[in-house]
């Protein structure tokens, strides 16, 4: 389960209290962010370690990009009464370079086979 800090933050970052669908909803958003940047990291940590904590805003930021593009899944983007919207297909992507720095910190010499960068 989600911890209660991760909604919060979420729901201080857009000014609103999520109702129970929302929540629920926001919730699988930040479990599938935290999925996302566990498999270029995983093997950066020691066995049995959370999820990092100084990477949440990587997770605030892909769950809030999630999120804002409910009911827009799958499109590229949309425009309506002369507003256009845009949606990266892979937000992941935008944060690489940031995974790769903490990984470049947290290696302790380990081989970078598989690195973020450069795949």
């Amino acid at each position: 389960m989600t911890p209660v800090a991760d909604i919060e933050r979420i729901e201080t970052l857009l000014g609103v209290t999520l109702d129970d669908a929302d929540k629920g909803r926001v919730e699988v958003y930040i479990t599938e962010a935290k999925q996302a940047i566990m498999v270029y990291i995983q093997q950066y940590l020691p066995d049995g370690a959370e999820f990092p904590t100084e990477l949440n805003y990587l997770v605030d930021h892909l769950a809030l990009a999630k999120y804002n593009k409910f009911h827009n899944e799958g499109l590229k983007s949309i425009s309506e009464e002369g507003l256009t919207l845009s949606f990266n297909s892979n937000d992941l992507k935008d944060y690489m370079s940031d995974i790769q720095a903490w990984i470049d910190r947290n290696s302790d010499g380990k081989d970078l086979m598989g690195n973020a960068i450069g795949w």
